[in-house]
């Protein structure tokens, strides 16, 4: 037995072990070359387990059946007496298997023993995010964080995976702190620095994001996993200053080209980011287009949800509302017939099938039904994973749907609500203006005009 960075056993030769230890430093880092070192850590020994292991989990971190499939396929056979390393692959077996929420059980089991195992940490992590446990994606870390000492090379990583959980428990000064702290400390810490760019997003805080992101830009633009949702996030910024030409830039740069990878964990970025363009009746192009066409050879049966919910909006942007409808009806058959023990089955029935069904009623201009579908579960979305940030595409959905049918109570409502949380949303002042207007309020309509003009003119100052 071999010990990794971190002063815990694992099987492996002394290259294998080496190999592995640099692979988990690419894995807190984001760096693609994480999969060439897992690969190396296999070539020098194929019994390190861990190395096995922590090859399988990126495969699941894609968030993609096939890579899943990938994955089982890997670990056929792979046995350990090691009793961390049995639970390793107890945890993966979960996973492959569907049930994502055992497998964050089974991780957060394994860390109560060994609090230093990082490769526990970091994809524990991951799956707090895509299941949408706000509150453990803080916890699982604060546990782990008081087992390693602040001196420590890489305790600085962890800081900047608090700092996200931290954000999405809506404790942001705590969040910006840590994670400045960590992006100090370690200026290639890109998701440090997307904490950061979530604390500014919620609190409606564009120039600052801008400044962050643009001032730092060097660091992120390529060379990590993360590239991608980082120009998302600047493209957001942009976005709330009405900037559409400034958001297509992005796009066409690095959200989504000819050149993109084509993976889901990207594509759904490119999906929220053209619908939330879409609901502010910008000229999208052929964007749609070429995005649905790419979605249309992703999973065909539901594995994660929130990936074909994205899928479905670039279906509808694209006018394809029959072949989102039947990614729709595979949802409903799944909710159906579905293994009910299997993560994916809970998330389309508690949350995400109601929201596919919304995004097609918004495609057929049946603004009602995007209301009947959306609003009961609109504080339960988290359910089907992804962040605050991610999941608004769904309240801004709303937002226009209520404006549009003339529900003025629930159009008021929801306006109250983003206008107490960000005082300065251009989105939200453009729907208060025809809100305004369409109830004969030509007043309240020019005054929130003017305040839109006002807001977008000091941010793009």
């Amino acid at each position: 037995m071999g010990r990794d960075r971190f002063g815990l056993e694992m099987a492996g030769s002394d290259a294998a072990v080496a190999a592995y230890d640099e692979a988990l430093g690419h894995l807190l880092r984001f760096r693609p070359e994480v999969v060439a070192a897992a690969e190396q850590a296999l070539a020098a020994d194929p019994g390190c387990v861990l190395a096995r292991g922590l090859r399988a989990y990126v495969s699941l971190m894609s968030s993609e059946g096939s890579d899943a499939a990938a994955a089982r396929e890997l670990l056929k056979g792979t046995a350990s007496t090691h009793p961390r390393e049995r639970a390793h692959l107890e945890a993966l077996a979960a996973w492959t298997a569907g049930d994502w929420y055992g497998a964050s059980r089974r991780l957060d089991a394994l860390l109560a023993l060994w609090p230093r195992d990082v490769l526990a940490l970091a994809v524990g992590h991951q799956l707090d995010f895509f299941v949408g446990d706000a509150r453990n994606l803080r916890d699982r870390v604060a546990r782990a964080r008081a087992h390693h000492d602040p001196r420590e090379a890489e305790s600085g990583f962890f800081d900047g995976m608090w700092a996200f959980g931290l954000e999405e428990c809506g404790e942001y000064v705590r969040a910006e702190a840590a994670g400045r702290s960590a992006v100090d400390r370690n200026p290639g810490d890109v998701w440090a620095l997307h904490a950061v760019a979530h604390v500014e997003e919620m609190q409606g805080r564009v120039r600052e994001g801008v400044a962050d992101l643009e001032s730092r830009r060097a660091g992120w633009w390529q060379g990590n996993f993360l590239n991608v949702h980082l120009a998302w996030h600047l493209a957001l910024f942009r976005l709330e200053a009405d900037d559409h030409a400034g958001v297509l830039e992005l796009y066409d740069a690095l959200i989504h080209n000819a050149g993109s990878a084509q993976v889901a964990m990207e594509m759904v970025d490119a999906a929220a980011m053209l619908w939330r363009l879409h609901l502010d009746g910008a000229d999208t192009g052929d964007r749609f287009a070429r995005l649905a066409e790419a979605w249309t050879k992703k999973d065909a049966e539901p594995w994660y949800v929130f990936n074909d919910l994205h899928a479905i909006q670039a279906l509808v942007g694209a006018g394809r509302l029959a072949d989102a409808e039947r990614r729709v009806d595979r949802l409903a058959r799944f909710a159906r017939e579905g293994d009910d023990a299997s993560s994916n089955h809970r998330m389309v029935v508690a949350a995400g099938l109601p929201a596919a069904r919304a995004l097609c009623a918004f495609g057929r201009g049946d603004h009602g039904a995007v209301i009947r579908h959306l609003a009961p579960v609109r504080h339960h979305l988290a359910v089907f994973g992804g962040s605050h940030a991610q999941r608004d595409v769904f309240q801004r959905t709303l937002v226009e749907s209520s404006v549009r049918t003339g529900e003025g109570a629930l159009a008021d409502q929801f306006l109250a609500e983003r206008l107490a949380a960000r005082p300065g949303s251009t989105f939200a002042w453009a729907r208060m203006a025809r809100r305004r207007r369409a109830a004969g309020d030509v007043a309240g309509a020019v005054e929130a005009e003017a305040r839109r003009a006002g807001e977008r003119a000091a941010l793009c100052a």
